[in-house]
């Protein structure tokens, strides 16, 4: 588990590095390789890889400056009791896009149209098509790792695949709430969704 954490430490940290020279595709492609550590450690270091993930999707998808209502900050959310609470919280004071990242736990879809990213959780699935549906058409990434969340309007799910992670992309969904996946990180998707 600690060597797994060093390195996408290492990764993050030298990520704005890599993206001057343009090897945004060396990070991603990095973080797909990684394996997932075994039994006891499988959990945390999921946990680990899964908000490294969410930290570069967010990176390589553009919002429309709607989005931001004129405040500098980026916020993740997550809503539902979720294993990536404490992952994703480590990101705060991080700068996607030229803004900090702040994280904050939603209880209400009204909280989370206010959020960029928004981590579903396996604890909302009874309620995953009307969280879904009330947050269409906004500026709102929707990610969870629930199987088939691509099918049922979500936009991007990760996916653990013979011991990695891989993810997919719903495109339609992301296109009607006006966000633009970069080509590098739709080239690095296992299944997209709803493309035109």
């Amino acid at each position: 588990m600690g060597i797994l954490v060093f390195y996408i430490r290492r990764i993050l940290c030298r990520q704005a590095h890599l993206l001057r020279h343009g090897s945004v595709r060396v990070v991603a492609a990095v973080l797909l390789c990684l394996p997932i550590a075994a039994h006891s450690e499988t959990s945390s270091s999921e946990n680990s890889l899964k908000a490294a993930f969410i930290f570069n999707f967010a990176k390589y998808v553009e919002w429309p400056e709607s989005a931001f209502k004129g405040k500098a900050e980026f916020c993740i959310g997550t809503l539902g009791r979720s294993p990536l609470d404490r992952e994703l919280a480590a990101l705060s004071g991080k700068s996607i896009q030229g803004r900090s990242v702040v994280f904050r736990q939603i209880s209400s879809t009204e909280e989370a149209a206010k959020c960029q990213v928004l981590f579903i959780s396996r604890s909302e699935l009874a309620k995953m098509v009307g969280i879904l549906d009330s947050l269409r058409e906004m500026p709102v990434l929707t990610v969870s790792d629930h199987d088939d969340f691509c099918t049922k309007g979500g936009m991007l799910t990760l996916v653990n695949e013979r011991g990695k992670i891989a993810f997919d992309v719903n495109l339609h969904e992301t296109q009607h709430a006006r966000l633009k996946p970069s080509s590098q990180m739709l080239r690095l998707t296992r299944k997209i969704y709803g493309r035109p």
